[in-house]
């Protein structure tokens, strides 16, 4: 689909823009799968408070399924889970494997975009539910700064500072620096979360032809462990004691500890060398330390009588990640005709190196989980030396040809080798796998003179999985493929854009939760779905934005448990809805005044992977309030407005969703 904006007239500062259909960052000038652009300003007028917190709003996305977490964010797209991998900053990979997962706050980013359906030929190793991009701020050609400051539920308090401009008045040179500084509780009792954060970038103008951006970020978080893994008996299941509270820490606060440094460092140089070709070449160096420490769920000691007994997970260690993309570009025309060539490699590395127990050691003393006291004993466990290293190396090809303003047809190819290293140092055991795959796509669209754009494609994926089962082994690579039709439709004149999608998608190789923590591998798993999407200004003042999403995931293949096949697999809701407005008074006596009011719905979903274990459904509503004077923004925002309790999902654990939350701040721009 071509990249083209939505709607033309002017906007105060404050207002709302409905996003591009195509993304800024897309490989190719036009993007046949469906594109959703999460904006900085809907950021804002919702108070996200995280990555997944920006995204509840958008189809085919099931973010913060377990609850809202400060280990890294959780998204299930088009069925299937995306944690750790499909997840991109500046169109380069965040590589993560289990607890060392980089995490970025929605107070660093321009924008948060979503590619859905199966994009291994361009992006290498990805899920087959989508690739997600999280868009830094750049430096600006306009001087602009921004001071914010945040109070709300759970003595949350947050100071924001964001400056760009021309560089000493050199508009060869732009600067930018975006900061955060947080302090504050959550809603489970003695659980922090505090951050500071500071992201640095500098835009080089050599000439017209050649510009180099280098973006630089550090964070540290020191806290708590936000997610509570607990029993099924007393929150989604009765239990003869009532049900546990939402508030209720499973583990120690005093023992517990979530502690996290990540810094990276990259650039993004672009260079034209004619009217037909140029280069483009994004990298990202990223290091993270990682302590962590949690108490979780493990099993009923005396389940009448709420006693239970605890597991630890535990991490102590560093990671390294590595990516790189270079692309080359030509673009040529003749009458009635117009060609996109993209030729591109990549490179990604992970470097893991961990010292962490074997399993999870019981810890010695048990809790009643309706009545806790907390009490700390001395706990004794060996440590083992472990590293682990994944190398990913790509080359990919595809066109793109345009006739006649009217049809678009693509096609492309992608080779990948991947390498997977496993050593315990400490008990000598290793393990080496090496696998290569070649994916393809291919799509056409129609453009019509009305605004309607049909289309069709066909996709595949490749995605080597960097653990190991429960004795050592490595897992083998995942890979699928998604058939697709959609309808894209831009009115003429209206500030608007609407788009449905059918689609199916297969993956094999999926691996599956089979309690405690423990994971294995099924057969194949093919989910089938339609997605709605609206968004647009229906008046010059209201802005609306609206998603629907229907799901039939099926596991279609297993291995020796053939109770799981045609069942629904855990976690994954049947139907979502969302739908919110926001509305600004321009002129008269209250002009500045905005309020934004949201719902979200999932559908059920089960706990478990035989259709046993049943979730319910549940709506969550969200508002906001805002005045606008001169430069200053007074808002009030209040995410799950009447206090709803709920579980969002269960897979032998269950957690609780976020209760209400509200948050007052300010902020004053120049």
């Amino acid at each position: 689909m071509p990249a083209c904006a939505v709607g033309a007239q002017a906007k105060a500062p404050w207002q709302n823009q409905p996003p591009d259909i195509s993304p800024p960052w897309a490989k190719s000038s036009h993007s046949i799968s469906p594109v959703s652009v999460v904006t900085r300003q809907q950021m804002e007028d919702r108070a996200a408070l995280s990555i997944s917190d920006a995204l509840r709003y958008t189809p085919g996305v099931q973010a913060g399924y377990f609850g809202e977490d400060n280990k890294q964010d959780w998204f299930i797209v088009r069925g299937f889970k995306q944690q750790n991998y499909g997840l991109f900053q500046d169109s380069t990979r965040v590589y993560s494997s289990g607890f060392y997962s980089w995490q970025v706050d929605p107070y660093m980013l321009e924008r948060v975009e979503v590619q859905r359906g199966a994009a291994s030929v361009l992006y290498g190793q990805t899920p087959p539910g989508g690739v997600i991009n999280l868009v830094s701020k750049r430096p600006s050609e306009s001087t602009f700064g921004e001071i914010g400051l945040q109070y709300g539920s759970h003595d949350r308090q947050q100071l924001t500072l964001d400056m760009t401009g021309p560089l000493a008045g050199n508009d060869q040179v732009l600067y930018r620096v975006t900061a955060l500084a947080r302090d504050t509780g959550t809603q489970v009792d003695d659980v922090d979360n505090d951050r500071l954060s500071i992201a640095p970038a500098v835009t080089l103008r050599f000439s017209e032809d050649t510009e180099l951006t280098l973006l630089a970020s550090a964070q540290q978080d020191n806290g708590d462990p936000m997610l509570q893994f607990l029993p099924a008996a007393g929150t989604v299941l009765p239990h003869p004691l009532g049900k546990i509270d939402t508030d209720t820490a499973v583990g120690l606060p005093d023992y517990e500890t979530f502690e996290r440094d990540q810094y990276t460092l990259g650039y993004e140089f672009t260079h034209r060398f004619n009217d037909t070709f140029r280069v483009q070449q994004n990298l990202r160096y990223g290091h993270m330390d990682v302590k962590l420490r949690q108490l979780f769920f493990f099993f009923w000691q005396d389940q009448p009588a709420g006693e239970l007994v605890r597991g630890l997970s535990y991490a102590d260690g560093e990671a390294d990640n590595l990516s790189v993309d270079n692309r080359l570009i030509g673009s040529w025309q003749g009458e009635g005709w117009e060609n996109t060539l993209l030729v591109g490699a990549d490179y990604q590395q992970l470097k893991i190196n961990d010292e962490s127990p074997n399993g999870w050691p019981l810890y010695p003393s048990s809790l009643n989980i309706f009545n806790p006291v907390y009490e700390q004993v001395p706990f004794d466990f060996a440590l083992e030396s472990k590293r682990t290293e994944v190398d990913q190396i790509g080359g990919y090809l595809q066109n793109q040809l345009k006739l006649n303003d009217r049809v678009v047809v693509l096609a492309g190819v992608r080779r990948d080798w991947a390498e997977f290293d496993f050593d315990n140092r400490t008990t000598g055991d290793a393990r080496r796998i090496e696998d290569q795959e070649t994916t393809w796509n291919a799509g056409a669209a129609y453009l019509f003179d009305n605004g309607l754009t049909p289309y069709v494609s066909y996709s595949q994926f490749f995605l080597p999985v960097t653990e190991v089962d429960t004795v050592g082994q490595a897992f083998e690579p995942e890979s699928g493929n998604q058939r697709e039709i959609g309808l894209k439709y831009q009115p003429p004149g209206i500030n608007a854009s609407f788009n449905a999608a059918l689609f199916e998608l297969t993956q094999e190789n999926v691996r599956k939760s089979v309690g405690g923590g423990l994971q294995t591998q099924v057969g194949e798993i093919r989910t089938r779905g339609l997605e709605l999407e609206a968004v647009g200004n229906l008046t010059p003042n209201l802005n609306v934005t609206g998603a629907v999403t229907l799901l039939d995931a099926e596991t279609t293949r297993t291995g020796s448990d053939f109770a799981e096949r045609g069942k629904t697999p855990s976690e994954v809701a049947d139907t979502m809805a969302s739908l919110w407005a926001q509305y600004r008074v321009r002129g008269g006596m209250l002009d500045g005044l905005g309020f934004g009011a949201g719902a979200r719905y999932v559908g059920e979903r089960y706990g478990d992977n035989v259709e046993e274990l049943e979730i319910p459904s549940y709506t969550v509503y969200d508002a906001a309030v805002s005045y606008d004077w001169q430069n200053m923004r007074l808002q009030l925002n209040a995410n799950n407005l009447a206090d709803k309790e709920y579980v969002t999902t269960c897979d032998y654990y269950c957690w609780y969703g976020n209760r209400r939350n509200v948050i007052a701040s300010v902020s004053y721009r120049w």
